[in-house]
């Protein structure tokens, strides 16, 4: 009767340690990721959804916890194709926290959330050039970086322009680089016309922020832009880049940038006004003129 009492006893410790086991499994890199995006999803509409000041920030909050976990998977799996994958989501999550906490700053009439303050940004720089600078696969993570605020994203940026040997990722990075920094420049040029920015700037991205963006310097950015764009569409022309090629994006943003921006003088164009009389924008010349594009389908 003993001998049976300790082996009911042992099996029912066996079941017992295997689902304390099963429990504590969080499974494969991928089903970990597939978790994560499961609780990332609703967090990231959830500003869309918010009705009160409170709420705003509440829903900001709580998207910029995610950023460090996404990094945190990548930093436990490494060699896994899903660190990639997660370092790309990341630098999204960052993104879409920022974007969020401008948004409410320009919303909100008090309790005004700060942006990703964690680090994460800076994490997951670390790990791209520890871990991941000379891959061809980083692509997704450098095309993400597009649309970042924050300045570590320059310093890796250039060094995978640097030091990744894939010619596809060259251009990618060249392109992407030239438009990351075209928009540090609208930020400087749009703080200087709407200086309250300042104080929105400090609270969404630190008191760090502003003075670092001014330190780029407008004419120095403006020349390190265009070289980059005339970089891309010289060596990488023919490379294929969603619908089109980078050759064909880099001249579109280098006429862009002689030809239209401020303080440029405007192409001549033709064509017929509302009644239907022929003009041409140089016979306007000296005046000020408004030009009202608009077309029926």
């Amino acid at each position: 009767m003993k001998l049976v009492v300790a082996a009911i006893l042992m099996l029912l410790l066996s079941l017992s340690t295997s689902a304390g086991q099963a429990q504590d499994d969080p499974g494969t890199p991928k089903q970990q990721y597939s978790a994560l995006m499961k609780e990332y999803n609703p967090a990231s509409g959830a500003l869309r959804k918010a009705m009160t000041d409170l709420d705003r920030k509440a829903a900001v909050e709580r998207l910029a916890t995610f950023a460090s976990r996404f990094i945190a998977l990548a930093e436990k799996h490494p060699d896994d194709p899903v660190a990639l994958t997660a370092l790309k989501q990341a630098v999204q999550a960052v993104g879409s926290t920022d974007s969020a906490a401008q948004i409410t700053w320009e919303t909100n009439r008090s309790d005004f959330p700060a942006g990703n303050t964690d680090g994460s940004a800076e994490r997951t720089v670390a790990l791209v050039l520890r871990d991941h600078v000379v891959s061809d696969k980083l692509g997704p993570v450098i095309d993400r970086m597009r649309y970042g605020y924050r300045l570590e994203y320059e310093k890796c940026l250039t060094t995978v322009l640097e030091k990744n040997p894939h010619r596809e990722v060259q251009a990618l990075t060249c392109l992407v680089l030239a438009q990351y920094l075209q928009d540090k420049l609208r930020m400087i040029r749009l703080v200087k016309d709407r200086s309250e920015l300042a104080e929105c700037y400090e609270i969404v991205f630190g008191k760090d922020f502003l003075p670092e963006l001014q330190r780029l310097g407008q004419t120095g950015l403006a020349t390190r832009i265009e070289a980059l764009f005339e970089r891309a569409e010289k060596k990488y022309a023919d490379v294929k880049f969603r619908s089109g090629t980078i050759g064909e994006v880099a001249k579109s943003e280098l006429y862009d940038i002689r030809h239209l921006a401020v303080g440029k003088v405007a192409p001549d164009i033709e064509g017929k006004d509302q009644n239907g009389k022929r003009f041409k924008l140089s016979d306007y010349g000296g005046k000020v003129l408004l030009l009202y594009f608009w077309s029926e389908f």
